[in-house]
């Protein structure tokens, strides 16, 4: 499932990422990579807050929807 759709204070670990060129490497440099455990921390108009190896980040909807999470 998107990334937009998990609960906040659930974990999820990433299964794939549907993003190309420069935003898959930006996403890769923040630790954003496929089994790595990811977390919502909060929405703010669709956005999201989430919790990446203790490290908080900022994402836009569009990128968090490209973003595939399967429940821990």
């Amino acid at each position: 499932m998107p990334l937009t759709m998990l609960s906040s204070g659930r974990d999820a670990r990433i299964i794939a990422c549907n993003t190309e060129g420069p935003t898959k490497k930006f996403l890769e440099a923040l630790g954003i990579i496929p089994g790595v455990t990811i977390s919502v921390i909060s929405r703010i108009k669709g956005n999201l807050i989430v919790s990446v190896k203790g490290t908080r980040l900022a994402l836009n909807k569009g990128i968090a929807n490209k973003l595939l999470v399967q429940c821990a």
